[in-house]
């Protein structure tokens, strides 16, 4: 019995892999503005700490999940 839940061959094509990647990419960049670049511009006194952590934390997730696109994107190159 084959479960259809999982899935072998790729659902996207190679252009729409390389092209989330690049919005996950963007997204990592617009957080790293946002929620690093920011507060710590607006100066050391304000500066929430969790803040920056949970924006370290998204950026790194967004990168991570931009390198594997790209990575599987490569994978599937024909």
């Amino acid at each position: 019995m084959q479960l259809l839940f999982l899935i072998k061959q790729p659902v996207f094509t190679l252009s729409q892999f390389d092209r989330l990647s690049n919005i996950f990419d963007n997204a990592g960049q617009v957080i790293f503005g946002v929620a690093v670049l920011s507060p710590i511009i607006s100066g050391f006194d304000k500066t929430n700490i969790l803040v920056i952590a949970l924006g370290m934390l998204g950026i790194l997730g967004c990168w991570i999940v931009s390198i594997w696109l790209a990575k599987r994107s490569e994978k599937y190159d024909i």
